[in-house]
């Protein structure tokens, strides 16, 4: 089974976007082995060592995500990602705090990817990701998800 993770910035605390993200994620763990590392909130630069230092420590491919990376349509994405799960590379996925990531933790993707051109929340980010990565995996499955 395919190996993702997210690792995050702070717990989420919109009662309703803290269970949309519990949905996606039960989903997720369905199709493939996914697991969550929320690391604590502080300052900017708090932020980013903690990033830093924890991906030090990753193998695999490293995705970032913030709002100057590469844009995919669903389809796209999900063809990435069945790319990577073919060749066995588990994935860790990237996302910063409410004050963004610095160029440090830029500097370790493999990709840099942006949901949107439009600057989103921390916490609406979190779940448009949890979605398009559970879409992803239902389009891979051919699921009826995508339509």
């Amino acid at each position: 089974m395919h190996r993702l993770s997210l690792l995050s910035v702070g717990k989420i605390k919109t009662p309703w976007i803290a269970d949309g993200c519990a949905m996606f994620i039960d989903r997720l763990k369905k199709q493939c082995d996914f697991s969550e590392r929320i690391l604590s909130p502080g300052t900017q630069v708090e932020e980013n060592d903690r990033l830093v230092a924890a991906l030090e420590k990753i193998n695999g491919v490293i995705v970032v995500l913030d709002e100057g990376g590469k844009e995919y349509s669903s389809p796209e994405f999900a063809s990435w990602i069945s790319k990577k799960r073919d060749l066995g590379d588990p994935i860790t996925f990237v996302l910063g705090g409410a004050f963004g990531l610095d160029d440090r933790v830029r500097s370790t993707a493999d990709l840099v990817l942006s949901l949107s051109r439009m600057t989103l929340p921390h916490e609406l980010c979190k779940i448009v990701f949890l979605e398009q990565l559970y879409r992803a995996h239902a389009i891979i499955a051919g699921s009826g998800y995508h339509h």
